[in-house]
């Protein structure tokens, strides 16, 4: 390893450390993936924040947060060698990294986007981009997960996310709900849909500025909603390592939920 990769994983790992102990949870969050980003590009992959934070980004609302980043990412040998090198420390499962040191928690739980699916590239007051699933795509995530396994705290995130469309969303969502319906019903099409590489998503970019503007009034329709759907308390299956983590950082035993 050169003097100048060295340099620059220091550099990083600085910057990882100073991610780990910003207040704000979504700017933590995407300052971390988009710091993983920068390593895990230049191999052709890139992160993509899914599940739990994605519903917090899109709805404000920590009812169903738990602070552990799920990203969608295909984890290559040298990539994980690389995230050792920042101070990931790597489960026995090979799946889930702890930051040593830190509350920073990242699972990979699937390398594979849909074809259709758009990313939204949100630029980090740092200057980094951090990508993640757009609101529709959350949605359309939720509904598939939710057909496949009934869980009610999935029911419960999907009702929050929809309060949150636009009619213009509405609209765009109705085709794209259509497309996954036929998917369903022909899952090796479905299968063949699937992708490794970013490069056919469209994006579509917003300042996470923008977005810290927009939170307060986001939080306040969210709240709404959580208090009329009743209390939330997590019924799908968590990972033994996830809720082991989960646990030692002070989680509501009602959100770490059962575990397989």
């Amino acid at each position: 390893m050169s003097d100048e990769t060295d340099a620059h994983l220091a550099e990083l790992r600085t910057a990882l450390a100073n991610a780990a102990k910003l207040e704000d949870l979504a700017e933590r969050t995407l300052e971390v993936v988009a710091i993983v980003d920068e390593v895990a590009s230049p191999l052709g992959i890139r992160p993509v924040v899914v599940g739990g934070m994605a519903v917090y980004f899109w709805t404000a609302d920590e009812a169903f947060v738990t602070y552990d980043i799920d990203v969608v990412m295909a984890v290559t040998d040298r990539l994980r060698a690389t995230l050792a090198d920042l101070g990931f420390e790597m489960s026995r499962d090979r799946r889930h990294w702890r930051l040593a040191g830190s509350e920073v928690f990242l699972e990979a739980p699937s390398a594979d986007l849909d074809t259709d699916a758009v990313i939204t590239e949100v630029t980090l007051p740092s200057g980094r981009t951090a990508r993640l699933l757009s609101h529709i795509d959350v949605i359309l995530d939720r509904l598939a997960e939710f057909q496949a396994t009934g869980h009610q705290i999935v029911s419960q995130q999907i009702l929050v996310l929809l309060d949150h469309l636009t009619p213009r969303r509405r609209d765009r969502r109705r085709p794209r709900a259509a497309r996954e319906r036929r998917a369903a019903r022909d899952r090796p099409r479905r299968a063949a849909r699937r992708i490794h590489s970013e490069a056919a998503m469209k994006t579509q970019p917003i300042a996470f500025e923008q977005w810290r503007r927009e939170t307060p009034a986001r939080r306040a329709k969210s709240a709404q909603v959580v208090a009329r759907i009743g209390p939330i308390r997590r019924d799908k299956p968590r990972d033994r390592t996830e809720a082991e983590f989960l646990r030692s950082i002070g989680t509501p035993e009602r959100l770490v939920g059962p575990t397989r």
